[in-house]
């Protein structure tokens, strides 16, 4: 049977005269490093994401000087600062954020006592969406929509396809929806939610996430991501190429009411990948679900 690839091309487009700028995120209070920062010119393919140690490595061009860089990370204030400002002091700090405290829900006798299946459940090799990996931060997801408010989000579900013995790590987000259904950069999870890719039995199969600890209880829709902060060796292009023919996730094809939502780069614009009118309206759907109770 004939394979049908749908390709999220997230990739960056060769600009002359790109310059690297490298630098460190640290706590403003500790000095500590702070891992996987989003740093990026907001709603422009300028951007990255810092390591395990938040050490980042930013390519840009003289046309981005006077653009406007953000630094975000969950439990810190974002920063703004002007990339020419960066580049005369690139180890910069993030300020803790204050801690907001939990919300105290009544829980009544009926709730959270279903469990069910909310997103695409596909598990095809057949139609399969491509994750073209040439950027940390580039990111592919989909809207969860809820049955019923509130719901308890217990675990998250990836069908990723990716066999590769090259170790990737991923990102997880929950983004809040803006009133007209567009998603938000403001995260409904309180941490970062790290996975990585060899995590699997045997590296093959879904990427599962429990959830139960995080006591995400959602009283509405939400954008549901995977995002790539780190594995693959960059600078072995002929790994990078092979990484890029590897990095699937199962799909599904059909009437959907939105189809999986992009971002290129860290901090870049939302997209949306659709498959339009060439199949008179169907659109693809990517094998990303949560397990739920309501």
């Amino acid at each position: 049977m004939k394979t049908v690839g749908f390709f999220l091309l997230m990739a960056f487009g060769s600009v002359a005269r790109a310059q690297t700028l490298t630098g460190t995120v640290t706590e403003a209070s500790t000095n500590q490093p702070v891992p996987y920062v989003n740093i990026g010119i907001p709603g422009k393919s300028v951007g990255t994401v810092a390591d395990e140690h938040g050490h980042y490595e930013l390519t840009y061009t003289a046309a981005n000087l006077t653009d406007t860089v953000r630094l975000s990370s969950i439990g810190f204030e974002p920063r703004r600062v002007l990339l020419r400002e960066l580049l005369a002091r690139p180890a910069t700090a993030l300020a803790p954020a204050a801690v907001a405290l939990a919300d105290v829900r009544v829980q009544a006798p009926g709730l959270f006592k279903r469990r069910l299946t909310l997103g695409n459940t596909s598990n095809s090799e057949v139609i399969i969406a491509g994750m073209a990996v040439e950027g940390h931060g580039a990111e592919v997801g989909v809207i969860i929509n809820l049955r019923h408010q509130p719901t308890k989000v217990q675990q998250a579900r990836f069908n990723l396809l990716y066999q590769d013995s090259t170790d990737l790590t991923f990102r997880v987000n929950l983004y809040r929806l803006l009133p007209d259904g567009q998603p938000s950069n403001e995260k409904l999870n309180r941490r970062d939610i790290i996975v990585h890719s060899s995590s699997r039995p045997n590296n093959a199969g879904p990427l599962v996430v429990d959830l139960t600890a995080d006591n995400l209880v959602l009283d509405e829709d939400f954008l549901l991501t995977l995002e790539w902060v780190a594995g693959g060796n960059m600078a072995k292009t002929q790994k990078m190429h092979e990484l890029r023919k590897n990095v699937y996730f199962s799909a599904a094809l059909g009437y959907f009411s939105k189809p999986p939502y992009i971002r290129k780069t860290s901090q870049g614009a939302w997209e949306t990948m659709s498959l339009g009118a060439r199949l008179a309206g169907m659109q693809f759907k990517i094998g990303f679900n949560v397990t739920a109770l309501d």
